[in-house]
């Protein structure tokens, strides 16, 4: 049981890692490579595109956090609940 979870937690971060290593050149360009839409944006806006891609940039860190609770928890759990 537990070394299937193992499998399971492993195949979980690794797939983790392959969305974010697909997804974050585009939200890097949207961030740094839009000159002309940025330029002229008020002090809010850019504080709001600031905060969006902090968000985007620790979630994968909150998500291995949650396979690695799931992990435990799932280890943990008795047979017959």
């Amino acid at each position: 049981m537990a070394l299937n979870t193992i499998i399971r937690a492993i195949i979980a971060v690794f797939g983790l890692g392959l969305i974010v290593y697909i997804f974050m050149p585009a939200v890097s360009d949207l961030y740094y490579n839009q000159e002309g839409l940025w330029s002229t944006a008020p002090a809010e806006m850019l504080q709001t595109r600031d905060n969006i891609y902090t968000l985007l940039t620790a979630t994968p860190l909150l998500a291995i956090g949650v396979i690695f609770i799931w992990s435990y928890v799932s280890t943990q759990s008795k047979e017959g609940y």
